[in-house]
C-alpha cells in the first residue's frame, strides 16, 4: 500500500498544474512579416511590443488567458502612482496579514508608518504581497474619501479600480480579483494586456526607477522604534529580476527593468524591458514550465528584436512636406504644408526597401502642371493648421498609417486693385495716370526710378547752363 501511494503521488507531481483548458491551441502569430521559425519560446504566452508605440514585433498566443502572478503587481503600482502621493505616510493594518503564508513578503510591521515611495520598492523588488495588500488598502480609502473604511470595503473598491483601468488601457481579456496576483481561478489575464499595462507604468520615471533599482535597504521599522534593541536591523530588498542583477548569469546588460511572477498554476513568469540603440523593447512571457526558461525566452525575445528590427520616423511633426501655392492674395501667395502627427513604427530590416507613402489632396486644393512639374495651388481664405490632405504610409499592400497634412499659416483674401490717381488740367480735363507703375517688379522700378532721378539731374544742369548764359548777355548788355 505505501509503495502504491508514493506512485501516486509521482505521478500527480509529474504533470503541471495548466492555466488554461486542455486541448487549447498554442498557435504562434506573428506580425511584422516575422518568420514563424525565427524563435521558439517555452513559454505559452509571449509578446514583443515596441515601448514607444505599441507596436508587435512578435506574439506567441498574444490573448490566450492565462494567470500572471505577482506579475499583477505592475497594475497595483500603477494605481498607487496615478491615485497616491508618493511622500505620503501610509500605516500598516491588519491588511498586510491577509497575504498567504506561503507566498513573497516585504516583511513589513504592524503600524508600522512608511512612505507610499518605499511600499512601492517593498512591492516591486521583494514582490512583497503584504506591500500589495497594505497599498490597495490605502488607495481604495483614500478613492472613496473615507478613512474608516473597513479592509474589505477598501480591497473591494480597489479590485474595482483594477478592472476599470485595466479596460481604459485595452486590456479586454483580463480580470483582477486581488492586487497581489495570488492564484484565483477567476484572476486571469494576457500576454498583450499585460504589455498595455505595463508600458502605461512605464511613462512614470519613478516606476522605472523602482524596477531598475538592484537593492533597497530600509530600516526595520519595529527595531529602529525599540528602545531596548541596541543594534538596529536593516531590510535588504533585492529585486527578484535576474536580468539586472550583474552577478546573475541570465544578467542581460540592456536590461532596464521588469517584474517577475510564480505561482504551481500560473508557473514562471516574466515581463522585462530592455533599451538599445534608441530603442526600448517590452516582453511578457507567461506560463514558462521552468524557472530559467522565463530568463532564456525574454533574452532571445529581446535579442530578436534589436537585431532584427529599425526605428522608422518618415517625417517629424510640423515638417515640411510641400508647398502649396494661394490665390487670391496680393501679398502672400504660397503656404507650407505640414505633418499633423510624427509617424513612428519599427520595420524589420529588410522590410524598409517596401515602404511606400503618397498624397491624397483635398477637393478644393487645385492640381495643374507646369514645364514637367506639379502646382498645387488653393483659393484665399486658408485657415492655420487647415487641412489640404492626407498621406498614406504603405508597407507592401499593407497601411502603416494615415496622416493629415496641414497648412502653417492662415491667408485672407486680398485682391489687388490699381489705384485711380488722376491729373488736372487747366481747363478742369482729368487724365488718370497709367497703371504701369504698379505692374512692374521690384527691379524694374528700381531702373525707372534711377533713370527719372537721371533725367532730373540732367533738365536742371541744362537749366543752369541757360541761367548762366542769360546773365553774361545781361552783363555784356550793360557794359
Amino acid at each position: 500500500m505505501a509503495v502504491f501511494l508514493v506512485l501516486i503521488c509521482l505521478i500527480s507531481f509529474a504533470s503541471p498544474i495548466q492555466a488554461t483548458p486542455d486541448g487549447d491551441p498554442v498557435d504562434i502569430t506573428v506580425l511584422s512579416n516575422t518568420k514563424t521559425n525565427s524563435i521558439e519560446l517555452d513559454a505559452q504566452g509571449a509578446v514583443l511590443m515596441a515601448l514607444e508605440n505599441g507596436d508587435i514585433l512578435f506574439s506567441k498566443d498574444v490573448n490566450k488567458r492565462l494567470y500572471p502572478a505577482s506579475t499583477t503587481k505592475i497594475l497595483t503600482g500603477l494605481l498607487a502612482l496615478e491615485y497616491g502621493d508618493l511622500d505620503e505616510i501610509v500605516t500598516v493594518g491588519n491588511e498586510a496579514n491577509l497575504c498567504a503564508r506561503d507566498s513573497s513578503r516585504a516583511g513589513l510591521d504592524l503600524h508600522e508608518k512608511i512612505s507610499l515611495r518605499n511600499l512601492l520598492y517593498g512591492l516591486m523588488l521583494p514582490s512583497g504581497n503584504d506591500a500589495a495588500y497594505v497599498i490597495a488598502v490605502h488607495i481604495g480609502r483614500k478613492v472613496k474619501e473615507d478613512s474608516s473604511l473597513s479592509i474589505d470595503e477598501a480591497l473591494e473598491v480597489f479590485v474595482a479600480l483594477m478592472n476599470r483601468r485595466s479596460r481604459e488601457l485595452g486590456a479586454a481579456h483580463s480580470n483582477f480579483v486581488n492586487p497581489d496576483g495570488y492564484h484565483h481561478d477567476n484572476h486571469y489575464t494576457t500576454a498583450h494586456d499585460l504589455a498595455l499595462i505595463t508600458r502605461e507604468a512605464m511613462t512614470y520615471d519613478t516606476f522605472r526607477e523602482i524596477i531598475g533599482t538592484q537593492m533597497f535597504t530600509i530600516p526595520d521599522w519595529s527595531s529602529a522604534h525599540d528602545p531596548t534593541v541596541e543594534e538596529k536591523e536593516i531590510r535588504y530588498w533585492r529585486n527578484t529580476n535576474a536580468l539586472i542583477q550583474p552577478n546573475s548569469k541570465y544578467y542581460y546588460q540592456h536590461a532596464i527593468g521588469g517584474k517577475t511572477g510564480y505561482t504551481s498554476n500560473a508557473m514562471h513568469c516574466l515581463v522585462a524591458m530592455a533599451h538599445r540603440d534608441g530603442i526600448e523593447l517590452l516582453t511578457v512571457v507567461l506560463s514558462n514550465t521552468t524557472k530559467d526558461g522565463k530568463w532564456i525566452d525574454s533574452a532571445n525575445l529581446l535579442d530578436y528584436g534589436f537585431n532584427n528590427f529599425v526605428r522608422y520616423q518618415p517625417f517629424t511633426k510640423g515638417e515640411q512636406v510641400d508647398i502649396l501655392h494661394i490665390t487670391g492674395n496680393s501679398t502672400t501667395d504660397w503656404v507650407r504644408v505640414l505633418m499633423d502627427e510624427s509617424p513612428t513604427h519599427f520595420i524589420r530590416k529588410d522590410q524598409i526597401s517596401k515602404i511606400s507613402h503618397e498624397i491624397q489632396w483635398e477637393p478644393e486644393v487645385i492640381q495643374n502642371s507646369e514645364d514637367g512639374r506639379n502646382i498645387i495651388s488653393l483659393p484665399a481664405p486658408v485657415s492655420k493648421y487647415q487641412k489640404v490632405g492626407t498621406i498614406t504610409f504603405r508597407l507592401g499592400e499593407t497601411i502603416l498609417d494615415r496622416i493629415d497634412l496641414i497648412t502653417s499659416k492662415s491667408v485672407e483674401i486680398k485682391e489687388i486693385r490699381s489705384p485711380d490717381f488722376s491729373a488736372k488740367l487747366r481747363d478742369g480735363i482729368s487724365i488718370p495716370y497709367l497703371t504701369l507703375w504698379y505692374d512692374l517688379n521690384l527691379w524694374q522700378k528700381i531702373a525707372l526710378g534711377t533713370g527719372l532721378f537721371v533725367l532730373i539731374i540732367f533738365i536742371l544742369y541744362l537749366r543752369a547752363i541757360t541761367l548762366r548764359r542769360k546773365r553774361r548777355r545781361y552783363v555784356y548788355r550793360r557794359r
